[in-house]
């Protein structure tokens, strides 16, 4: 619908498209449904230490060599010299990996603000209410006493983690732009697990009269929860940017913000209204 002022020739204000409330709300299911996904995904990954990381490749290169028929190697055997890899003599150290961090970046960069935060948020409310409902998407069960746990800052994290990458993100999508929010979603999402961690040891060893024992209690979970996850993160966090930018650009359709006014005589039509209004 267009609007003509009175008495004056082919003043037109252009047509304006709003954002779709429909659309937006259905991002923000969709963005809740991929929370709830990751938080099912537990993937056995080997500890991101060096000299573990260094012993599972050993014994994946043992592997892949060991399936090499041995006529294979007789032949390859003439021209190259094959290597002789021994089995790593420490066991290796697995570990689950559950990769909600770089979803949390990914839907901050495709779905933006405030939809990705919103959806953080339902998700967290939900784990936090779920059980008393049925539901349990959190790792420890949830329930009203959830903030005692010690990854219960990790979700904090993850909630300011989508304003993060979606401000950093917002008008650009430049490959600086892209690595800045990464590095500042990860760093939001582990700085603030880990305050949290130390800081309610220190105030429930104070309330509780808990022993100097939970030191290492909570350097174990502090380690395993951020030192041995962080290079999961940052890996698969990547994947998911470069994952995301067809995704940002439908989302972008979905909820198409206003359009300005791109022509000049739009503009100067534009003006025009706003003096005869005045």
């Amino acid at each position: 619908m267009q609007l003509v002022v009175a008495n004056k020739p082919n003043i037109r204000i252009p047509k304006v498209r709003r954002k779709s409330i429909a659309g937006q709300c259905v991002l923000v299911l969709l963005g809740l449904q991929v929370f709830f996904f990751s938080s099912f995904i537990a993937l056995d990954l080997p500890t991101a230490t060096g000299q573990n990381l260094a012993r599972w490749a050993q014994l994946q290169a043992k592997e892949s060599l060991d399936q090499v028929p041995i006529g294979w190697k007789e032949k390859l055997g003439k021209f190259v010299r094959i290597p002789d890899i021994s089995t790593p003599s420490k066991p290796i150290r697995m570990s689950l990996y559950t990769p909600q961090a770089p979803i949390a970046i990914l839907l901050g960069y495709a779905l933006g603000w405030p939809i990705a935060t919103i959806a953080a948020g339902i998700f967290i409310l939900v784990g936090i209410i779920g059980p008393y409902f049925g539901l349990n998407p959190l790792a420890a069960g949830g329930g009203l006493d959830y903030y005692s746990q010690p990854g219960f800052g990790y979700l904090l994290g993850i909630l300011a983690a989508t304003f993060v990458v979606a401000k950093i993100t917002g008008d650009k999508r430049t490959s600086f732009r892209q690595i800045a929010a990464l590095i500042a979603g990860l760093v939001t999402v582990h700085s603030i697990g880990l305050l949290y961690l130390m800081g309610s040891a220190l105030i429930f060893s104070v309330l509780e009269g808990a022993r100097p024992e939970w030191l290492p209690w909570v350097f174990d979970q502090a380690r395993n929860l951020s030192w041995c996850a962080l290079p999961y993160d940052a890996l698969f966090a990547l994947v998911f940017i470069g994952l995301g930018f067809p995704i940002r650009y439908l989302v972008e359709m979905l909820t198409a913000p206003d359009i300005g006014l791109k022509t000049q005589n739009d503009r100067m039509a534009q003006q025009r209204i706003e003096e005869l209004l005045q």
